[in-house]
């Protein structure tokens, strides 16, 4: 499909929702120290693996709806925030790229599928 095309397809869709299973895990990445008082240092100390949700146990991150941050000439670029739930604050805006964004669900057809009104 030609990208002007797809991308006047993907702004006509709109805010596409990401996939949960982001949201209950914490990639793999450096362990860092925690000093006397509680709080973590930048000393690193090691390596900890992939974490995941349990039953009872909060997801580490929460996510927006992806929204079309794009160009006619790279219509692929989308941008969400992150909210880190341990921390239980704002994270920030990221960016990424979405290779087959008309395949996911859009924000206005899940709210349809739970009796909302959907976003004009």
């Amino acid at each position: 499909m030609n990208k002007r095309i797809l991308w006047k397809k993907i702004k006509k869709r709109g805010a596409i929702l990401p996939s949960n299973a982001r949201s209950i895990m914490r990639d793999a990445g450096n362990l860092y120290r925690i000093n006397d008082e509680g709080e973590l240092t930048d000393e690193s100390v090691g390596t900890m693996p992939n974490t995941y949700l349990f039953n009872g146990c909060t997801p580490y991150y929460s996510f927006s709806a992806s929204y079309p941050t794009g160009s006619k000439k790279d219509p692929y670029v989308f941008s969400y925030f992150q909210f880190d739930e341990d921390e239980g604050c704002s994270d920030e805006w990221m960016g990424e790229e979405i290779r087959n964004p008309l395949e996911w669900q859009t924000e206005n057809e899940f709210l349809e599928k739970i009796g909302e009104k959907p976003n004009e």
